[in-house]
Protein backbone atom coordinates (compact mmCIF):
# COMPACT_ATOMS: atom_id res chain seq x y z
CA UNK A 1 0.00 0.00 0.00
CA UNK A 2 1.30 3.43 -0.93
CA UNK A 3 1.37 5.82 2.00
CA UNK A 4 3.05 8.86 0.50
CA UNK A 5 -0.14 10.70 -0.41
CA UNK A 6 -2.06 13.09 1.86
CA UNK A 7 -4.82 11.35 3.79
CA UNK A 8 -6.94 11.66 6.91
CA UNK A 9 -6.83 7.86 7.18
CA UNK A 10 -4.08 7.68 9.81
CA UNK A 11 -5.87 10.25 11.95
CA UNK A 12 -9.03 8.16 11.52
CA UNK A 13 -7.21 4.97 12.59
CA UNK A 14 -5.89 6.59 15.78
CA UNK A 15 -9.25 8.22 16.55
CA UNK A 16 -11.07 4.90 16.10
CA UNK A 17 -8.66 2.98 18.34
CA UNK A 18 -9.31 5.52 21.12
CA UNK A 19 -13.09 5.87 20.69
CA UNK A 20 -14.35 2.51 19.36
CA UNK A 21 -14.25 -0.91 20.97
CA UNK A 22 -14.41 -4.48 19.72
CA UNK A 23 -18.18 -5.15 19.68
CA UNK A 24 -18.18 -8.89 20.43
CA UNK A 25 -16.11 -12.00 20.95
CA UNK A 26 -13.33 -12.66 23.45
CA UNK A 27 -11.91 -9.16 22.88
CA UNK A 28 -15.23 -7.49 23.69
CA UNK A 29 -14.67 -3.98 24.98
CA UNK A 30 -11.01 -3.73 23.98
CA UNK A 31 -9.88 -0.86 21.70
CA UNK A 32 -10.70 -1.53 18.06
CA UNK A 33 -7.41 -1.54 16.16
CA UNK A 34 -7.75 -1.55 12.38
CA UNK A 35 -5.61 -4.18 10.72
CA UNK A 36 -4.42 -4.91 7.19
CA UNK A 37 -7.13 -4.24 4.65
CA UNK A 38 -9.05 -2.02 7.08
CA UNK A 39 -6.18 0.47 7.30
CA UNK A 40 -5.62 0.26 3.55
CA UNK A 41 -9.25 1.02 2.75
CA UNK A 42 -9.52 3.87 5.27
CA UNK A 43 -6.29 5.50 4.13
CA UNK A 44 -7.52 5.46 0.54
CA UNK A 45 -11.08 6.49 1.29
CA UNK A 46 -9.78 9.56 3.14
CA UNK A 47 -7.15 10.38 0.55
CA UNK A 48 -7.04 14.18 0.18
CA UNK A 49 -6.36 16.02 -3.05
CA UNK A 50 -2.97 17.76 -2.97
CA UNK A 51 -2.39 21.52 -2.82
CA UNK A 52 -5.82 22.44 -1.49
CA UNK A 53 -6.53 25.80 0.07
CA UNK A 54 -8.53 25.81 3.30
CA UNK A 55 -11.18 28.40 4.04
CA UNK A 56 -12.56 27.91 7.59
CA UNK A 57 -15.63 29.97 6.71
CA UNK A 58 -16.46 27.61 3.83
CA UNK A 59 -14.60 24.31 4.20
CA UNK A 60 -14.50 21.86 1.33
CA UNK A 61 -16.66 18.76 1.72
CA UNK A 62 -16.50 15.86 -0.73
CA UNK A 63 -14.52 18.07 -3.13
CA UNK A 64 -11.48 17.78 -0.82
CA UNK A 65 -11.13 14.02 -1.39
CA UNK A 66 -9.88 12.00 -4.32
CA UNK A 67 -12.76 9.55 -3.97
CA UNK A 68 -16.42 10.44 -3.84
CA UNK A 69 -17.30 6.94 -2.68
CA UNK A 70 -15.65 3.61 -1.92
CA UNK A 71 -16.46 -0.05 -2.39
CA UNK A 72 -15.13 -2.88 -0.24
CA UNK A 73 -15.66 -6.43 -1.54
CA UNK A 74 -14.73 -9.20 0.84
CA UNK A 75 -15.77 -12.66 2.03
CA UNK A 76 -17.96 -13.34 5.03
CA UNK A 77 -16.40 -12.82 8.49
CA UNK A 78 -13.75 -10.48 7.08
CA UNK A 79 -14.82 -7.77 9.54
CA UNK A 80 -16.60 -5.46 7.10
CA UNK A 81 -19.46 -4.74 9.52
CA UNK A 82 -17.43 -3.58 12.54
CA UNK A 83 -15.09 -1.63 10.26
CA UNK A 84 -18.02 0.15 8.59
CA UNK A 85 -19.52 0.82 12.05
CA UNK A 86 -16.29 2.48 13.23
CA UNK A 87 -16.12 4.55 10.01
CA UNK A 88 -19.70 5.61 10.71
CA UNK A 89 -18.72 6.74 14.21
CA UNK A 90 -15.79 8.71 12.79
CA UNK A 91 -18.08 10.37 10.26
CA UNK A 92 -20.63 11.12 12.97
CA UNK A 93 -18.48 12.97 15.51
CA UNK A 94 -14.85 12.60 14.41
CA UNK A 95 -12.53 14.88 12.39
CA UNK A 96 -13.66 13.57 8.99
CA UNK A 97 -13.50 16.86 7.04
CA UNK A 98 -10.39 18.48 5.55
CA UNK A 99 -9.13 21.42 7.65
CA UNK A 100 -5.95 22.44 5.87
CA UNK A 101 -2.36 21.15 5.95
CA UNK A 102 -0.18 21.07 9.04
CA UNK A 103 3.04 23.07 8.98
CA UNK A 104 4.39 21.64 12.24
CA UNK A 105 3.32 21.64 15.87
CA UNK A 106 -0.45 21.31 15.24
CA UNK A 107 -2.58 18.91 17.28
CA UNK A 108 -6.10 17.53 17.08
CA UNK A 109 -7.51 17.68 20.63
CA UNK A 110 -10.90 16.14 21.25
CA UNK A 111 -11.80 18.47 24.11
CA UNK A 112 -11.62 21.43 21.73
CA UNK A 113 -14.40 19.88 19.66
CA UNK A 114 -16.99 18.95 22.26
CA UNK A 115 -15.65 15.51 23.20
CA UNK A 116 -14.56 15.30 26.87
CA UNK A 117 -12.13 12.40 26.32
CA UNK A 118 -8.34 12.79 26.45
CA UNK A 119 -7.61 11.94 22.81
CA UNK A 120 -4.87 14.03 21.20
CA UNK A 121 -3.14 13.57 17.84
CA UNK A 122 -0.04 15.39 16.66
CA UNK A 123 0.09 16.09 12.93
CA UNK A 124 3.21 15.65 10.91
CA UNK A 125 4.33 18.60 8.77
CA UNK A 126 2.42 18.49 5.49
CA UNK A 127 -0.21 16.08 6.83
CA UNK A 128 -3.84 17.08 6.19
CA UNK A 129 -5.73 18.06 9.33
CA UNK A 130 -9.28 17.13 10.19
CA UNK A 131 -12.35 18.73 11.73
CA UNK A 132 -15.78 17.35 12.70
CA UNK A 133 -18.96 18.34 10.93
CA UNK A 134 -21.28 20.75 12.67
CA UNK A 135 -24.20 18.42 11.99
CA UNK A 136 -23.91 14.84 10.72
CA UNK A 137 -26.84 13.23 8.94
CA UNK A 138 -26.10 9.58 8.22
CA UNK A 139 -28.02 6.62 6.84
CA UNK A 140 -27.19 2.91 6.92
CA UNK A 141 -28.87 1.07 4.04
CA UNK A 142 -29.43 -2.67 3.78
CA UNK A 143 -31.85 -5.19 2.30
CA UNK A 144 -33.68 -5.74 5.58
CA UNK A 145 -33.62 -4.79 9.24
CA UNK A 146 -31.66 -7.95 10.02
CA UNK A 147 -29.09 -7.00 7.40
CA UNK A 148 -28.79 -3.46 8.78
CA UNK A 149 -27.78 -4.99 12.11
CA UNK A 150 -24.48 -6.07 10.55
CA UNK A 151 -23.38 -2.46 11.07
CA UNK A 152 -25.99 -0.97 13.38
CA UNK A 153 -25.55 -3.52 16.17
CA UNK A 154 -21.73 -3.21 16.48
CA UNK A 155 -22.10 0.57 16.28
CA UNK A 156 -24.46 0.50 19.25
CA UNK A 157 -21.95 -1.59 21.21
CA UNK A 158 -19.17 0.86 20.39
CA UNK A 159 -21.28 3.73 21.67
CA UNK A 160 -22.41 2.05 24.88
CA UNK A 161 -19.04 0.64 25.87
CA UNK A 162 -16.73 3.56 25.14
CA UNK A 163 -16.32 7.35 25.20
CA UNK A 164 -18.69 7.78 22.23
CA UNK A 165 -21.60 7.72 24.71
CA UNK A 166 -20.75 11.33 25.61
CA UNK A 167 -21.72 12.49 22.11
CA UNK A 168 -23.87 9.73 20.57
CA UNK A 169 -27.13 8.62 22.18
CA UNK A 170 -28.80 5.36 21.13
CA UNK A 171 -32.54 5.87 20.84
CA UNK A 172 -35.37 3.65 19.64
CA UNK A 173 -34.78 3.27 15.92
CA UNK A 174 -32.04 5.87 15.50
CA UNK A 175 -28.92 7.38 17.07
CA UNK A 176 -28.94 10.99 18.22
CA UNK A 177 -25.90 13.12 17.32
CA UNK A 178 -24.88 16.66 18.37
CA UNK A 179 -26.63 19.67 16.83
CA UNK A 180 -29.74 17.75 15.71
CA UNK A 181 -27.72 15.18 13.80
CA UNK A 182 -28.76 11.55 13.60
CA UNK A 183 -27.97 8.10 12.24
CA UNK A 184 -30.87 6.16 10.71
CA UNK A 185 -31.11 2.57 9.56
CA UNK A 186 -32.91 2.38 6.21
CA UNK A 187 -34.41 -0.41 4.11
CA UNK A 188 -36.29 -0.27 0.81
CA UNK A 189 -39.60 -0.04 2.69
CA UNK A 190 -38.60 3.10 4.64
CA UNK A 191 -39.92 5.52 2.01
CA UNK A 192 -40.27 8.40 4.48
CA UNK A 193 -36.49 8.47 5.00
CA UNK A 194 -35.37 8.22 1.41
CA UNK A 195 -35.62 11.91 0.54
CA UNK A 196 -33.81 13.15 3.60
CA UNK A 197 -30.62 15.21 3.21
CA UNK A 198 -27.57 13.19 4.25
CA UNK A 199 -23.82 13.77 4.24
CA UNK A 200 -22.65 10.17 4.75
CA UNK A 201 -24.05 6.72 4.02
CA UNK A 202 -23.02 3.10 4.30
CA UNK A 203 -24.69 0.68 1.89
CA UNK A 204 -24.30 -2.90 3.08
CA UNK A 205 -24.38 -5.98 0.84
CA UNK A 206 -24.83 -4.03 -2.39
CA UNK A 207 -24.46 -7.30 -4.29
CA UNK A 208 -28.14 -7.80 -3.41
CA UNK A 209 -29.33 -4.38 -4.62
CA UNK A 210 -31.18 -4.96 -7.89
CA UNK A 211 -33.83 -3.19 -9.94
CA UNK A 212 -36.33 -5.90 -9.07
CA UNK A 213 -36.15 -5.42 -5.29
CA UNK A 214 -36.04 -1.60 -5.66
CA UNK A 215 -32.80 -1.28 -3.70
CA UNK A 216 -30.89 -0.20 -6.79
CA UNK A 217 -33.24 2.76 -7.09
CA UNK A 218 -32.95 3.47 -3.36
CA UNK A 219 -29.14 3.54 -3.60
CA UNK A 220 -29.36 5.91 -6.55
CA UNK A 221 -31.69 8.18 -4.59
CA UNK A 222 -29.29 8.21 -1.65
CA UNK A 223 -26.46 9.05 -4.04
CA UNK A 224 -28.34 12.12 -5.25
CA UNK A 225 -29.05 13.15 -1.67
CA UNK A 226 -25.37 12.83 -0.83
CA UNK A 227 -24.39 14.85 -3.87
CA UNK A 228 -26.63 17.71 -2.84
CA UNK A 229 -25.00 17.83 0.60
CA UNK A 230 -21.39 17.34 -0.48
CA UNK A 231 -21.48 13.93 1.17
CA UNK A 232 -19.73 10.64 0.49
CA UNK A 233 -20.49 6.95 0.95
CA UNK A 234 -19.02 3.49 1.41
CA UNK A 235 -20.54 0.27 0.16
CA UNK A 236 -19.59 -3.16 1.47
CA UNK A 237 -20.51 -6.49 -0.06
CA UNK A 238 -19.72 -10.13 -0.60
CA UNK A 239 -18.94 -11.19 -4.15
CA UNK A 240 -22.14 -11.03 -6.19
CA UNK A 241 -23.91 -13.12 -8.78
CA UNK A 242 -23.00 -11.54 -12.16
CA UNK A 243 -26.47 -12.39 -13.49
CA UNK A 244 -28.21 -9.95 -11.13
CA UNK A 245 -26.78 -6.65 -12.47
CA UNK A 246 -26.52 -5.43 -8.89
CA UNK A 247 -25.32 -2.12 -7.48
CA UNK A 248 -22.06 -3.82 -6.53
CA UNK A 249 -21.50 -5.01 -10.07
CA UNK A 250 -22.31 -1.60 -11.53
CA UNK A 251 -19.88 0.05 -9.12
CA UNK A 252 -17.12 -2.43 -9.92
CA UNK A 253 -17.61 -1.99 -13.66
CA UNK A 254 -17.77 1.81 -13.52
CA UNK A 255 -14.84 3.60 -15.16
CA UNK A 256 -15.13 6.65 -12.96
CA UNK A 257 -11.88 7.59 -11.31
CA UNK A 258 -13.55 9.04 -8.20
CA UNK A 259 -14.60 5.59 -6.88
CA UNK A 260 -12.12 3.67 -4.74
CA UNK A 261 -12.47 -0.09 -5.12
CA UNK A 262 -11.00 -2.73 -2.86
CA UNK A 263 -11.49 -6.24 -4.15
CA UNK A 264 -8.88 -8.91 -3.46
CA UNK A 265 -9.61 -11.31 -6.31
CA UNK A 266 -8.60 -14.94 -5.70
CA UNK A 267 -5.54 -16.16 -7.64
CA UNK A 268 -6.34 -17.66 -11.02
CA UNK A 269 -5.64 -21.30 -11.69
CA UNK A 270 -6.96 -22.52 -8.32
CA UNK A 271 -9.98 -24.81 -8.14
CA UNK A 272 -12.27 -23.94 -5.20
CA UNK A 273 -13.73 -27.45 -5.23
CA UNK A 274 -10.32 -28.90 -4.28
CA UNK A 275 -9.54 -28.64 -0.56
CA UNK A 276 -5.86 -27.85 -1.10
CA UNK A 277 -6.61 -25.02 -3.52
CA UNK A 278 -9.49 -23.81 -1.36
CA UNK A 279 -7.10 -23.32 1.56
CA UNK A 280 -4.83 -21.18 -0.61
CA UNK A 281 -7.78 -19.09 -1.72
CA UNK A 282 -8.93 -18.58 1.87
CA UNK A 283 -5.44 -17.58 2.98
CA UNK A 284 -5.33 -14.98 0.22
CA UNK A 285 -8.78 -13.41 0.57
CA UNK A 286 -8.67 -13.36 4.39
CA UNK A 287 -5.21 -11.79 4.53
CA UNK A 288 -5.09 -8.96 7.06
CA UNK A 289 -7.90 -10.46 9.17
CA UNK A 290 -6.10 -12.34 11.98
CA UNK A 291 -9.35 -12.82 13.90
CA UNK A 292 -10.58 -15.26 11.24
CA UNK A 293 -10.20 -18.97 11.99
CA UNK A 294 -9.47 -20.49 8.59
CA UNK A 295 -10.27 -23.99 9.86
CA UNK A 296 -13.77 -22.83 10.80
CA UNK A 297 -14.14 -21.11 7.43
CA UNK A 298 -13.11 -24.34 5.71
CA UNK A 299 -15.75 -26.32 7.61
CA UNK A 300 -18.50 -23.84 6.70
CA UNK A 301 -17.40 -23.64 3.08
CA UNK A 302 -17.12 -27.41 2.67
CA UNK A 303 -20.65 -27.93 4.01
CA UNK A 304 -22.11 -25.21 1.78
CA UNK A 305 -20.36 -26.72 -1.24
CA UNK A 306 -22.50 -29.84 -0.79
CA UNK A 307 -25.74 -27.93 -1.28
CA UNK A 308 -24.96 -24.60 -2.97
CA UNK A 309 -21.45 -24.50 -4.46
CA UNK A 310 -21.86 -21.14 -6.18
CA UNK A 311 -22.76 -19.45 -2.91
CA UNK A 312 -19.81 -21.10 -1.17
CA UNK A 313 -17.43 -19.68 -3.75
CA UNK A 314 -18.96 -16.20 -3.47
CA UNK A 315 -19.37 -16.06 0.31
CA UNK A 316 -16.06 -17.58 1.37
CA UNK A 317 -13.91 -17.67 -1.78
CA UNK A 318 -14.67 -14.07 -2.76
CA UNK A 319 -15.21 -15.23 -6.33
CA UNK A 320 -17.66 -13.84 -8.88
CA UNK A 321 -19.51 -17.03 -9.76
CA UNK A 322 -22.64 -17.05 -11.83
CA UNK A 323 -25.56 -18.85 -10.25
CA UNK A 324 -28.08 -20.83 -12.24
CA UNK A 325 -30.08 -17.67 -12.82
CA UNK A 326 -33.75 -16.87 -12.89
CA UNK A 327 -36.28 -19.68 -12.82
CA UNK A 328 -39.09 -18.07 -14.82
CA UNK A 329 -38.23 -16.02 -17.92
CA UNK A 330 -40.46 -12.97 -18.08
CA UNK A 331 -41.21 -13.63 -21.74
CA UNK A 332 -42.50 -17.11 -20.89
CA UNK A 333 -44.70 -15.80 -18.08
CA UNK A 334 -46.23 -13.17 -20.34
CA UNK A 335 -46.64 -15.60 -23.23
CA UNK A 336 -48.59 -18.12 -21.12
CA UNK A 337 -51.15 -15.65 -19.79
CA UNK A 338 -54.58 -16.89 -20.88
CA UNK A 339 -56.66 -14.71 -23.18
CA UNK A 340 -59.78 -15.88 -21.38
CA UNK A 341 -60.25 -17.94 -18.21
CA UNK A 342 -61.48 -21.50 -17.92
CA UNK A 343 -64.93 -22.46 -16.67
CA UNK A 344 -63.84 -25.85 -15.38
CA UNK A 345 -65.09 -26.18 -11.79
CA UNK A 346 -62.75 -29.09 -11.05
CA UNK A 347 -59.57 -27.75 -9.54
CA UNK A 348 -56.45 -28.70 -7.68
CA UNK A 349 -54.92 -26.40 -5.09
CA UNK A 350 -51.37 -25.62 -3.99
CA UNK A 351 -50.64 -24.11 -0.57
CA UNK A 352 -47.40 -22.54 0.66
CA UNK A 353 -47.59 -21.16 4.19
CA UNK A 354 -45.40 -19.19 6.54
CA UNK A 355 -45.50 -18.12 10.16
CA UNK A 356 -44.38 -14.51 9.58
CA UNK A 357 -42.03 -12.61 7.31
CA UNK A 358 -42.80 -14.55 4.14
CA UNK A 359 -46.16 -14.57 2.40
CA UNK A 360 -48.76 -17.33 2.57
CA UNK A 361 -50.39 -18.29 -0.71
CA UNK A 362 -53.10 -20.52 -2.17
CA UNK A 363 -53.14 -21.02 -5.94
CA UNK A 364 -55.49 -23.13 -8.04
CA UNK A 365 -55.32 -24.94 -11.36
CA UNK A 366 -58.31 -26.27 -13.23
CA UNK A 367 -58.05 -29.80 -14.52
CA UNK A 368 -57.86 -28.39 -18.05
CA UNK A 369 -54.71 -26.45 -17.12
CA UNK A 370 -55.68 -22.89 -16.15
CA UNK A 371 -53.85 -21.52 -13.07
CA UNK A 372 -55.36 -18.69 -11.06
CA UNK A 373 -55.53 -16.96 -7.71
CA UNK A 374 -58.97 -17.67 -6.21
CA UNK A 375 -60.81 -15.08 -4.17
CA UNK A 376 -62.72 -15.53 -0.95
CA UNK A 377 -65.10 -13.70 1.34
CA UNK A 378 -67.79 -11.12 0.57
CA UNK A 379 -65.22 -8.60 -0.68
CA UNK A 380 -63.45 -11.13 -2.96
CA UNK A 381 -59.99 -10.95 -1.43
CA UNK A 382 -57.16 -12.75 -3.25
CA UNK A 383 -55.81 -15.86 -1.58
CA UNK A 384 -52.31 -14.60 -0.87
CA UNK A 385 -51.49 -12.92 2.40
CA UNK A 386 -48.70 -10.42 3.03
CA UNK A 387 -47.97 -10.32 6.79
CA UNK A 388 -47.04 -6.63 6.57
CA UNK A 389 -50.70 -5.89 5.84
CA UNK A 390 -52.00 -7.58 9.00
CA UNK A 391 -51.82 -6.71 12.73
CA UNK A 392 -48.46 -7.50 14.34
CA UNK A 393 -47.27 -8.62 10.89
CA UNK A 394 -48.65 -12.11 11.48
CA UNK A 395 -50.38 -14.25 8.90
CA UNK A 396 -54.15 -14.32 9.72
CA UNK A 397 -54.65 -18.04 10.19
CA UNK A 398 -58.39 -17.70 10.61
CA UNK A 399 -58.66 -15.92 7.27
CA UNK A 400 -56.55 -18.59 5.58
CA UNK A 401 -58.64 -21.39 7.07
CA UNK A 402 -61.84 -19.69 5.91
CA UNK A 403 -60.43 -19.29 2.41
CA UNK A 404 -59.48 -22.96 2.13
CA UNK A 405 -62.91 -24.05 3.31
CA UNK A 406 -64.57 -21.73 0.82
CA UNK A 407 -62.61 -23.35 -2.00
CA UNK A 408 -64.04 -26.75 -1.05
CA UNK A 409 -67.55 -25.25 -0.96
CA UNK A 410 -67.30 -23.45 -4.32
CA UNK A 411 -65.30 -25.91 -6.40
CA UNK A 412 -64.86 -29.62 -6.91
CA UNK A 413 -61.40 -29.81 -5.30
CA UNK A 414 -59.70 -32.92 -6.64
CA UNK A 415 -56.42 -32.47 -4.77
CA UNK A 416 -54.74 -30.03 -2.37
CA UNK A 417 -50.94 -30.24 -2.14
CA UNK A 418 -49.70 -28.47 0.93
CA UNK A 419 -46.24 -27.71 2.24
CA UNK A 420 -47.08 -28.33 5.91
CA UNK A 421 -44.15 -26.51 7.58
CA UNK A 422 -45.54 -24.13 10.24
CA UNK A 423 -49.08 -25.26 9.28
CA UNK A 424 -49.07 -28.84 10.52
CA UNK A 425 -52.13 -28.41 12.74
CA UNK A 426 -54.27 -26.84 10.03
CA UNK A 427 -53.05 -29.32 7.44
CA UNK A 428 -54.02 -32.26 9.64
CA UNK A 429 -57.45 -30.72 10.26
CA UNK A 430 -58.08 -30.18 6.53
CA UNK A 431 -56.98 -33.73 5.77
CA UNK A 432 -59.31 -35.06 8.46
CA UNK A 433 -62.31 -33.12 7.13
CA UNK A 434 -61.76 -33.30 3.36
CA UNK A 435 -59.98 -36.65 3.08
CA UNK A 436 -56.36 -37.73 3.26
CA UNK A 437 -56.52 -38.77 -0.39
CA UNK A 438 -57.45 -35.18 -1.29
CA UNK A 439 -55.31 -33.14 1.13
CA UNK A 440 -51.77 -34.39 0.59
CA UNK A 441 -48.70 -33.30 2.55
CA UNK A 442 -46.09 -32.21 0.00
CA UNK A 443 -42.92 -30.83 1.72
CA UNK A 444 -41.00 -28.66 -0.74
CA UNK A 445 -37.61 -29.42 0.86
CA UNK A 446 -37.30 -32.84 -0.77
CA UNK A 447 -34.84 -32.05 -3.52
CA UNK A 448 -35.51 -34.85 -6.03
CA UNK A 449 -39.29 -34.49 -6.00
CA UNK A 450 -39.17 -30.69 -6.00
CA UNK A 451 -36.76 -30.66 -8.92
CA UNK A 452 -39.08 -32.91 -10.91
CA UNK A 453 -42.07 -30.66 -10.12
CA UNK A 454 -40.18 -27.55 -11.19
CA UNK A 455 -39.06 -29.25 -14.39
CA UNK A 456 -42.61 -30.30 -15.24
CA UNK A 457 -43.92 -26.79 -14.45
CA UNK A 458 -41.48 -25.19 -16.90
CA UNK A 459 -41.84 -27.84 -19.59
CA UNK A 460 -45.64 -27.68 -19.52
CA UNK A 461 -45.47 -23.88 -19.70
CA UNK A 462 -43.17 -24.01 -22.73
CA UNK A 463 -45.42 -26.56 -24.43
CA UNK A 464 -48.58 -24.54 -23.80
CA UNK A 465 -50.18 -27.20 -21.60
CA UNK A 466 -50.90 -24.71 -18.82
CA UNK A 467 -51.82 -21.02 -18.74
CA UNK A 468 -52.52 -18.50 -15.98
CA UNK A 469 -54.64 -15.52 -14.98
CA UNK A 470 -51.92 -12.86 -15.04
CA UNK A 471 -52.12 -12.09 -11.32
CA UNK A 472 -49.55 -9.22 -11.05
CA UNK A 473 -48.40 -10.20 -7.56
CA UNK A 474 -47.90 -13.79 -8.70
CA UNK A 475 -45.75 -12.45 -11.53
CA UNK A 476 -43.53 -10.54 -9.09
CA UNK A 477 -42.99 -13.73 -7.09
CA UNK A 478 -42.36 -15.80 -10.21
CA UNK A 479 -39.73 -13.44 -11.61
CA UNK A 480 -37.97 -13.14 -8.24
CA UNK A 481 -37.25 -16.86 -7.95
CA UNK A 482 -33.69 -18.04 -8.51
CA UNK A 483 -32.42 -21.54 -9.15
CA UNK A 484 -30.27 -22.86 -6.30
CA UNK A 485 -27.87 -25.59 -7.36
CA UNK A 486 -28.06 -28.97 -5.64
CA UNK A 487 -25.99 -32.15 -6.03
CA UNK A 488 -26.62 -34.24 -9.10
CA UNK A 489 -27.22 -31.31 -11.47
CA UNK A 490 -30.49 -30.53 -9.74
CA UNK A 491 -31.85 -27.34 -8.29
CA UNK A 492 -34.53 -25.95 -6.02
CA UNK A 493 -35.79 -22.37 -5.74
CA UNK A 494 -34.45 -19.56 -3.62
CA UNK A 495 -34.79 -15.79 -3.41
CA UNK A 496 -31.96 -13.31 -4.03
CA UNK A 497 -32.84 -11.21 -0.96
CA UNK A 498 -35.16 -11.28 2.05
CA UNK A 499 -37.12 -8.37 0.60
CA UNK A 500 -38.09 -10.51 -2.39
CA UNK A 501 -40.76 -13.19 -2.05
CA UNK A 502 -41.47 -16.32 -4.08
CA UNK A 503 -44.27 -17.92 -2.03
CA UNK A 504 -47.04 -17.47 -4.61
CA UNK A 505 -44.87 -19.19 -7.21
CA UNK A 506 -44.28 -22.08 -4.81
CA UNK A 507 -48.04 -22.46 -4.35
CA UNK A 508 -48.48 -22.22 -8.13
CA UNK A 509 -45.98 -25.04 -8.70
CA UNK A 510 -47.78 -27.22 -6.13
CA UNK A 511 -51.16 -26.50 -7.74
CA UNK A 512 -49.80 -27.48 -11.14
CA UNK A 513 -48.18 -30.63 -9.76
CA UNK A 514 -51.46 -31.62 -8.12
CA UNK A 515 -53.46 -30.99 -11.31
CA UNK A 516 -50.87 -32.83 -13.42
CA UNK A 517 -51.07 -35.85 -11.11
CA UNK A 518 -54.87 -35.88 -11.39
CA UNK A 519 -54.64 -35.72 -15.18
CA UNK A 520 -52.14 -38.59 -15.09
CA UNK A 521 -54.78 -40.66 -13.31
CA UNK A 522 -57.03 -40.29 -16.33
CA UNK A 523 -59.25 -37.35 -15.42
CA UNK A 524 -60.93 -36.02 -18.60
CA UNK A 525 -60.05 -32.48 -19.73
CA UNK A 526 -61.76 -29.93 -21.90
CA UNK A 527 -59.30 -27.81 -23.86
CA UNK A 528 -61.88 -25.45 -25.35
CA UNK A 529 -61.36 -21.72 -24.58
CA UNK A 530 -64.30 -20.61 -22.47
CA UNK A 531 -65.03 -17.70 -20.16
CA UNK A 532 -64.64 -18.42 -16.48
CA UNK A 533 -66.86 -16.52 -14.01
CA UNK A 534 -65.52 -16.00 -10.50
Amino acid sequence: MEDDFPTLGFLAAKWVSHHCVVPDGFDLGKPLEWRGWQVECAVNHYRVKPDLAFNPARPLLSQAFEYRRSQVVGPQKLGKGPWAASITAFEAVGPCLFAGYATGGEWYICQEHGCPCDFEYEYLPGEPMGMPRVTSLIQLLATSEDQVDNIYRPLQQMIRRGPLADQMLVREGFIRLPNEGRIDAVTASANSKLGAPINFAVMDETGLYTARNRLLKVAQTMGRNLGGMGGRSIETTNAWDPMDDSRAQQTQESRREDIYKFYRRPPSGLNYRLKRDRRKIHEFVYEGAPWVDLDAIEAEAAELLETDPTQAERFFGNKLVQGLGAFMPEALWDKTRAKSPSTDRRISLGFDGSRSGDHTALRAETIDGYRFTPTYGPDSRPTHWNPAEWPNERIPRGEVDAAVREMFDRYKVERLYIDPRHWETQADQWASEFGEDVVVMWPTNRIERMFQALTRYLEDSHEGLTSHDGDPTAKVHALAARKVAKPGDKYILGKPAETQKIDILMADVLAHEAAADIRALGAPTDNKVIVFRR
